[in-house]
């Protein structure tokens, strides 16, 4: 998954007000995504992009200006990165903003977790810059990790938003199937799993489910716990979940979320995600394609 890229990039994202060097990573983004430089370039497509390409980030030595607003973000292994919140920035030579979305196949992956991880923190952080409380303008907090109001003492820590990723299965002897579903709105969207947000006062069980019950219409019991995700591309912080199909197994497909959902076996499986290696659905989808009930006991 894209935040296991081995011991050498090890994550470490305390806290400390460090002054960016001349090799170390800083980060800028606008609307347009993040400042990357690419290379290999495959399809553009977001949902389904080939694989092949490699990316790079910008140094602090390659600005021909220096940002004027940088915060420290986090250190992968010996590499530290940082955060330019200049509105603007001079792009460095060769450099460009590209999607970090469309990115998330792009190699090396230490580099495209910083990417992403980087673009959460900076929407927090520009999301923020005024007092949600009595409307002043609000000042990074010196010492930790936070956005304080000069004004009113409020403080706003970074956002993670809990979500759940449900693969519904049956397995009665050899027949061992899962539930497969495709989002409604887009152009081109791969097989995924039910997948939803936690609501205020709900149980990370409980949104298993609610989201399965509304998405496809099916009762699950046997809930087991996966393992867990951050995935920066929505704030989120994904909890994955195996459970099986609890009675009648009609799907019944909201069509306000979904375009199709169905039943496969694990040789009908589309063959789709085996390169994804970024993502908890991916892991877990070609999981159960290779190994069926033996993926969770």
């Amino acid at each position: 998954m894209i935040q296991e890229f081995g011991v050498e990039h090890a994550y470490d994202n305390h806290f400390e007000p460090h002054e960016p060097a001349e090799k170390d990573y800083v980060l800028h983004y606008t609307a347009a995504g993040c400042l990357a430089r690419v290379t290999h370039v495959g399809g553009a497509d977001a949902d389904a992009g080939d694989s092949g390409e490699v990316m790079e980030l910008p140094r602090l030595a390659d600005y021909p200006r220096r940002p004027g607003l940088v915060t420290y973000l986090f250190s992968l292994g010996e590499e530290r990165f940082f955060l330019a919140l200049d509105e603007r920035v001079l792009a460095p030579a060769g450099f460009a903003y590209e999607s970090v979305n469309w990115l998330r196949r792009a190699e090396p992956q230490h580099l495209l977790f910083a990417a992403a991880t980087g673009s959460q923190l900076d929407r927090w952080y520009r999301a923020n810059r005024f007092c949600g409380r009595c409307g002043a303008r609000t000042e990074l907090a010196s010492r930790s990790r936070e956005v304080v109001c000069p004004e009113c003492a409020s403080i706003v820590y970074p956002r993670i938003c809990p979500g759940v990723i449900c693969a519904v299965t049956s397995c009665r002897g050899d027949d061992e199937r899962i539930v497969l579903t495709r989002y409604a709105g887009r152009t081109t969207a791969l097989w995924a799993l039910v997948a939803g947000f936690t609501e205020i006062g709900e149980p990370l069980e409980d949104t298993v489910r609610r989201e399965v019950m509304e998405e496809v219409g099916l009762s699950v019991r046997n809930l087991r716990f996966y393992k867990s995700q951050p995935w920066s591309f929505t704030d989120t912080l994904l909890v994955g979940f195996w459970c099986e199909v609890d009675g009648d197994p009609t799907i019944t497909v909201d069509r306000s979320e979904l375009k199709e959902a169905r039943w496969f076996s694990r040789s009908e499986i589309p063959l789709e995600r085996t390169g994804d290696h970024a993502s908890l659905t991916g892991e877990m989808i070609e999981r159960f394609r290779l190994m069926g009930r033996a993926a969770w006991e």
